[in-house]
């Protein structure tokens, strides 16, 4: 932390004197919260400790950055914990399925006469020959 304030004060000059940031024990603080500088690293362990632990259970996006913001402050901190949470390899793989499940197969009956049963198709944006840039195309089911 020592090293990003120091970073800090390069940046703003000499000293800061924002009422916003405060220097406590040699730790940083912004708005009395833990500021966490530019590493990757770093700010990787901050957010593993919010969000993979057995007692945060995974949680989405929102809350992850709710108790870390607890806590800690960098910029642009929403946008690394939605990258983070959205490439989780174990929610990823674990993801629940949205979808009502898929009804049985049945069959479809075998028509018992010629065009008893037809299907039609349109192949559209063609080039144009003769004014037209379509085809209609129908199928008899049981003679194709």
């Amino acid at each position: 932390m020592a090293k990003a304030a120091r970073e800090l004060r390069q940046t703003l000059g000499k000293t800061v004197r924002s009422a916003e940031w405060s220097e406590d024990d040699g730790v940083l603080q912004f708005r009395g919260k833990i500021y966490v500088p530019q590493n990757a690293d770093l700010q990787r362990r901050v957010v593993s400790l919010c969000y993979d632990t057995k007692v945060a259970g995974h949680p989405r996006h929102w809350k992850t950055l709710e108790l870390v913001s607890r806590d800690y402050w960098w910029s642009q901190m929403s946008r690394y914990i939605g990258q983070y949470v959205g490439t989780c390899d174990l929610c990823l793989r674990t993801k629940p399925i949205r979808q009502a499940p898929v009804g049985e197969l049945h069959p479809l009956q075998i028509p018992d006469l010629r065009w008893d049963t037809l299907s039609v198709d349109f192949v559209v944006e063609l080039p144009l020959s003769s004014g037209y840039d379509a085809v209609m195309t129908v199928v008899d089911s049981v003679s194709k």
